[in-house]
């Protein structure tokens, strides 16, 4: 019977050990650089939405949280990280959206240049009896 004790108790130890390992080796695993890289692509979008131009408050905004999520992963703060990764993707949705309304306003500016210019010479060739006609 002392044996099979012993046999016990070795196998309790070395399984002890193992999970002891086991804690340890999670413990000091660093976070996931890839918890950074929604933030990075919201960034990488907004710029390419010409946020750099239209929303530079927006965008220095997100760039700010980013920094912050960066730092936070440094120090091993994971909900920290999740925190400032979803304040970048919001920012960057913001310079986005403002870009984009900014270019559409661009573009109407355009189109309205372009139909003042054809009014006017219009009304160069014809006079002042061209009106133009009621959309429904």
């Amino acid at each position: 019977m002392p044996t099979e004790y012993r046999r016990h108790s070795a196998t309790a130890a070395v399984l002890s050990l193992l999970a002891v390992l086991l804690l340890t080796a999670c413990a000091t695993t660093p976070p996931d650089p890839a918890l950074l890289r929604p933030a990075e692509d919201a960034l990488a979008l907004a710029e390419q939405a010409g946020a750099v131009e239209h929303a530079p408050l927006e965008l220095e905004e997100a760039r700010e949280y980013y920094e912050q999520a960066v730092a936070a992963l440094e120090a091993e703060e994971l909900a920290a990280v999740t925190r400032h990764v979803e304040m970048t993707e919001v920012q960057a949705r913001l310079a986005i959206v403002r870009s984009r309304g900014a270019r559409a306003r661009e573009l109407l500016a355009e189109r309205r240049a372009e139909y003042d210019s054809l009014r006017a010479e219009l009304v160069d060739i014809y006079g002042e009896r061209i009106q133009p006609e009621d959309t429904p």
